[in-house]
């Protein structure tokens, strides 16, 4: 029998854009600090912005990839309008993973460029069964900005959630029809599957030849 291992096989930068009410609630920030942590002392970083530091998160992406590592952008609602501005900055680089998280745009009039220099792009989609006050949160910029729903209509990989706008956490776990959940897709970046071979039972069973 063989089986794979997965080798981290390239250095990989994760960087978090929260969204417009991420400076109060730190949905984003707090995940962002704990995947730091629970990264420290490995080949992975985890960095994290809010929604209106584009130039600063560009630069970090940018010095970072020059430095020969792997960059991931992951934003949530405002975040995810400025993680596209980020990625459009980085090209003609091409990054491996965007994830945008239940994204909102900030303005109807100048909408974030559509993705084009990502190998991956995961879009969720949070359609509660249950609305609270997040979601009219997400419904009021929907309302005067539109949505991003045409400019992530090609990406790779679409999860709806049964969750609320703030549920961001959640959102990361929650897995697409092929099992793997936004997070499973990042913790992949950057590793290569080792196969270890054996003998088959067919050839133990033969013996040595001779």
């Amino acid at each position: 029998m063989a089986w794979a291992t997965a080798i981290q096989n390239s250095a990989v930068t994760e960087i978090y854009i929260g969204g417009a009410a991420d400076t109060r609630t730190r949905l984003v920030a707090a995940f962002a600090e704990a995947r730091a942590a629970k990264l420290a002392h490995s080949h992975r970083e985890a960095h994290y912005f809010p929604h209106y530091a584009p130039r600063r998160a560009r630069h970090l992406a940018q010095r970072h990839i020059e430095s020969g590592r792997e960059i991931v952008l992951i934003g949530h609602s405002w975040g995810g309008d400025t993680a596209l501005r980020v990625l459009k900055g980085l090209s003609p680089e091409t990054i491996p993973l965007l994830v945008c998280v239940d994204p909102v745009p900030k303005s109807r009039l100048n909408p974030p460029p559509r993705p084009l220099n990502a190998e991956h792009i995961l879009f969720i989609d949070a359609r509660p069964t249950r609305p609270n006050q997040s979601d009219k949160v997400k419904d009021f910029g929907q309302l005067f900005c539109g949505t991003l729903h045409r400019r992530l209509e090609c990406a790779h990989t679409a999860i709806t959630a049964d969750l609320n706008h703030f549920a961001f956490s959640q959102m990361m776990l929650t897995r697409a029809e092929d099992g793997l959940s936004a997070l499973d897709r990042i913790n992949q970046v950057g590793q290569i599957s080792q196969r270890s071979p054996t003998a088959s039972p067919s050839s133990a069973a033969q013996g040595p030849r001779g």
